[in-house]
């Protein structure tokens, strides 16, 4: 029996000796930076502490009271142990601190460290700061004898009442193309900015081509140094010439483009995005085809293998229906740039041809015919917009994002139009609504969420860039599944899912009476975006149609169908598809036969 109590108080004695020999340690850090500088997003974005007190692994911080610093308790901290630890948090793909790591020497008690800056950075004073802006303009002085008689500028959100009326001119003091101009912004704000020059005023001047700058002010003079248009200037520059082609017919089929009447314009880099040089913007009419424009534009000392990026915009509408947001297309697909501009590689070249586009790239085949309803479900999971939104009393709403979607609906543009109200019928943050889609309609649809609180109207970030882009499902040209459901979204701030387009095709007989089998090769080739391939076949036959890449993988099936005798012309759209050579193999019955095509971009 005495045996037995002394193990019992042995054991006890142990057991409170290593509860003594742990303490707990409280970590905190303020976010507040990260978040102002858009590197954070609060709403969907994690907090952790990692080091060797726990193998480096995740312990996740909350921000319970919703002050922007995060704080976790760990307990089982060994006594007089120095610990090494840094914060880590998961916007951006994951972010690490910079620097070394901390380091801490745990006492004997429960400590609770103080409140750290993520990366040191301090919350700024708000108060005025001496910005020098900084501009290295030798690459336009390279590509324009005239450059010097133009001025320079800085626009961005800080020069109201708008970019363009309060610009700050900038000055080149010592002639070495690299001009500057001081003066006071706010710190403790994300500033966004560009550059241009102009002959004249800002309101007609040409603007970078790069997405709006962003930079953090803080307190104290500070320099913001940059190349125009990011491109340092000492690359190779070349003249040549790029033909344009758009194709009008959709819009025309929609109402919202009269051919006899109307005119389309080119706007990009390389004529300041604006129609002051008609003879580089305003597009030509094709003769034979009234739906296609055209036009050739030449390009000095631009540089080679260097992105110039456009759009197409619809001058003076005269139908109906007016088409929304002045004209520009917003273009989907995988041909765009992320804050929706076209692009296009300049080669230095007499004969560079861009592909043919479709205007918004919405495809003749995704027309929906008038007399055709369907139906569309979208769903989104609204748990990820906490704090801020409370799903039991605030309203969630589907915003398209196109032009051409406001349009045809007769919408007027302003980004919010409320289309569609979703509902949460079961309480699990889990919002629900059907559109219906009445023809003439078009599939290709841009959009983001929204809902109403009492903070007012909030939207998901990104605008028109940082949009979805979903499609209905297309058995064949014109043809659409419905009812259709749409897959499900997560309300976020962060980049959003774009489907591809559907690759849709169309058979048509040609001729009635062959007297073989036979593959012809595809017309034109190379090709882009499309190709025509015919083929015979001479008896009642089940065929198949499919292309394949170079690895063996199917890329898509053109005909898949029982078939009478005659011979057949199959289109195919590869504008979803990388440069590179392809194969389309033909079968009929007991025949086989394949041939060699190539995409070219």
């Amino acid at each position: 029996m005495n045996r037995a109590l002394l193990l019992v108080c042995t054991l006890l004695f142990g057991l409170l000796v290593s509860r003594a020999q742990t303490v707990s340690v409280t970590f905190q850090v303020d976010m507040r930076v990260q978040i102002a500088k858009e590197a954070f997003n609060r709403s969907q974005d994690q907090v952790s502490v990692r080091g060797s007190f726990n193998d480096w692994g995740e312990t996740a911080m909350a921000d319970g009271d919703a002050d922007s610093i995060y704080t976790v308790t760990v307990s089982n901290v060994a006594q007089s142990s120095t610990i090494e630890y840094k914060y880590y948090h998961s916007g951006g793909g994951g972010t690490w601190e910079d620097g070394d790591n901390k380091s801490l020497t745990v006492g004997t008690s429960d400590t609770t460290l103080s409140v750290a800056f993520f990366n040191g950075e301090a919350f700024p004073s708000g108060d005025p700061a001496n910005v020098t802006f900084e501009v290295d303009m030798r690459l336009p002085a390279k590509q324009d004898a005239g450059f010097l008689s133009r001025k320079v500028f800085v626009a961005g959100n800080f020069t109201m009442p708008d970019w363009g009326a309060g610009a700050l001119e900038m000055a080149d003091a010592n002639s070495d193309s690299i001009y500057t101009v001081t003066t006071p912004i706010n710190s403790a704000q994300l500033i966004q900015f560009k550059f241009l020059h102009t002959a004249t005023d800002p309101a007609s001047g040409t603007w970078e081509s790069v997405d709006n700058r962003k930079s953090w002010i803080v307190d104290g003079d500070q320099t913001i140094s940059k190349f125009w248009d990011d491109t340092n200037p000492d690359v190779t520059l070349a003249d040549g010439n790029i033909f344009f082609e758009v194709d009008m017919s959709v819009l025309a089929e929609l109402g919202i483009f009269n051919p006899d009447a109307d005119s389309v314009q080119i706007r990009g880099v390389f004529n300041g995005w604006n129609d002051s040089q008609p003879a580089r913007s305003l597009m030509n009419q094709d003769a034979a085809n009234a739906s296609v424009w055209f036009l050739e534009i030449p390009l000095v000392q631009q540089e080679v293998n260097g992105t110039q990026a456009y759009k197409f915009f619809i001058k003076n509408p005269s139908t109906a229906v007016q088409y929304s947001n002045t004209g520009w297309e917003v273009p989907i697909g995988n041909t765009i740039t992320s804050d929706r501009n076209r692009a296009i590689t300049f080669e230095g070249s007499e004969t560079q041809e861009a592909p043919v586009a479709y205007f918004e790239n919405i495809h003749p085949d995704w027309v929906i015919p008038s007399g055709t309803s369907v139906d569309v479900t979208y769903t989104v999971d609204m748990k990820p917009a906490t704090p801020g939104f409370s799903p039991a009393v605030d309203t969630v709403y589907w915003i398209p994002r196109q032009p051409l979607y406001y349009a045809l609906n007769g919408l007027a543009w302003n980004l919010e139009q409320r289309v569609l109200r979703l509902t949460d019928t079961n309480g699990d943050s889990v919002f629900t609504g059907t559109l219906t889609i009445e023809g003439p309609a078009f599939n290709g649809f841009l959009y983001n969420y929204a809902y109403t609180s009492t903070s007012g109207f909030v939207q998901e970030d990104g605008g028109q860039g940082g949009a979805r882009v979903r499609f209905i499902g297309q058995p064949a040209a014109r043809q659409f599944t419905s009812p259709w459901t749409m897959p499900a979204d997560v309300w976020t701030n962060g980049e959003k899912p774009e489907e591809e387009a559907p690759l849709v095709t169309g058979v048509e007989r040609i001729s009635e009476t062959p007297a073989t089998y036979a593959l012809h090769q595809n017309y034109p080739n190379p090709f882009n975006p499309s190709t025509t391939i015919k083929f015979d076949i001479a008896t009642k036959e089940h065929v198949t149609l499919k292309i394949f890449n170079l690895l063996g993988q199917e890329v898509a099936t053109l005909v898949n169908e029982e078939l009478a005798p005659g011979g057949y012309s199959a289109k195919f759209d590869g504008q979803r598809l990388s440069t590179g050579v392809y194969i389309y193999r033909f079968s009929a019955g007991s025949f086989t036969q394949v041939k060699k095509m190539t995409f070219l971009k």
